[in-house]
Parts: structure tokens; sequence; C-alpha cells
């Protein structure tokens, strides 16, 4: 398994948020992560990547327990995230971006995923390389997020809410682009989306929250035979 969480259980401060969330992804499976607002989505999230200390439970990455290990190390090991809101250097160009970027993630050896890599898969970013990356439209800004966030050695992505403020074409675009990728370089993702039908396309797994604990994890199948909506 790429990416496990067991019985996690997480807040902030003296509130608890989630209680007892697992869940396990294979390489290259993605899991759209689904849920009212407030039902725990982000917070597992920030807790998965370190940004908040979890109450209990764990979190494994390739057969190595991570939730010990700071944001940073958490980021070498090869978890990603795509923040919502864009996650690029708006005052640089898109070559700058993925220059800064792949100097932090691209130094190991074993290197997957090179900004050379990063062009040919996204090919709007090789003929938008010398624009500034904050002139660009919201879809080639996502892209270019998404880009950065591949760079590297990613065994692991979290994106959260990656269609906001696009158009629908440019959201299938991206969750077309996003969905290649994965597959072929064997990264598993979970994807936070309120699009529901454009994630459930490319979904090989679907996982729904309420009130802070886990009530469906299964196929897209059987999410659409169960009365899901009434979680939202």
């Amino acid at each position: 398994m790429s990416l496990q969480v067991r019985n996690l259980t997480s807040g902030y401060r003296n509130k608890i948020v989630i209680s007892d969330v697992s869940f396990a992804l294979a390489p290259g499976e993605i899991m759209t992560f689904l849920g009212h607002n407030g039902a725990g989505k982000s917070t597992t999230l920030k807790t998965i990547l370190g940004l908040l200390k979890p109450v209990a439970g764990e979190v494994w990455l390739d057969g190595e327990r991570i939730d010990a290990l700071s944001v940073a190390g958490r980021l070498d090991r090869g978890l990603r995230l795509l923040p919502e809101g864009r996650g690029v250097f708006p005052d640089l160009t898109v070559e700058e971006n993925l220059n800064v970027v792949a100097q932090m993630n691209c130094a190991q050896a074993q290197s997957k995923i090179n900004i050379a890599d990063v062009l040919r898969l996204l090919p709007v970013l090789s003929a938008r390389r010398a624009s500034l990356a904050g002139q660009m439209s919201g879809g080639q800004q996502q892209m270019l997020a998404f880009g950065l966030a591949i760079l590297g050695s990613p065994r692991c992505i979290l994106l959260e809410e990656p269609s906001v403020g696009l158009q629908p074409d440019l959201v299938e675009h991206l969750f077309a682009q996003i969905h290649a990728i994965c597959k072929q370089h064997a990264i598993s993702a979970i994807l936070v989306e309120h699009k529901v039908a454009s994630a459930m396309k490319i979904a090989d797994h679907v996982l729904i929250m309420n009130n802070g604990e886990v009530v469906f994890d299964g196929s897209p199948a059987k999410a659409r035979e169960s009365n899901f909506w009434e979680f939202f």
C-alpha cells in the first residue's frame, strides 16, 4: 500500500474534529474524499501532512510510519500537497516556478519526474514557460500547481478543491491529466472536491465523511448505489 491511515483522531486544541478515521490507498489509486463542509476532510488532510498533530492513530507511507515526522520530513518521503487556491509563485515565470521547486524536490538521484518530464506531461506549461504565473488563466495556474506537486519522487498527492474558480471544461481537462499522470507514474492521490460528478469519474475509491467519521468506504459503483447524497 502507498498510504495507510489507521484509526486517526485529530482536531484543534481541545476540540476533536475527526475520530477513528482509517483507509488505505494502493500506488496509482485515486480516492475521492467527499462530505459536507465541516465533515472533517480538511482536518484529515492537515493531519496526514503533519500540520496538525493527531491525538491518536498512525499514518504510513510505503511501509514507513511517518506520523512522528515533521512536514518537511513527510515531503521528503514523497507526500505532496496541491493546496486550494493555486500553489504557485505568481511573480515568477513558469520556468522559474519549476526551477525553485526542482531545487528542493529533485535533488535525489532516484528522482522520478524532472522539469523536462513536467513540460512533456503538461504541454500548456511548455508553451507558457516564459510567462509570469500570476498572469496566466486560472486553469493554467492550476496545471502549474499540479506540475510543481509532481516534481521529484511523489508517492501520494493530497489535492484540495483543485476545481475552484475553473470553468467546467477546464475542470474535466485538469482531472483527466491528474488521472493519466497518477496512473502512469503509480502516484496515489486523495482528491477533496465539491464537484462530485467530475471527481467520481476519475476515482478508484470513494470515502465519505460525516461529522468527523467515515460513513462510506468503497468503489464509485457502490457509492452510486448507496444513498450517499444524504451526507451533502
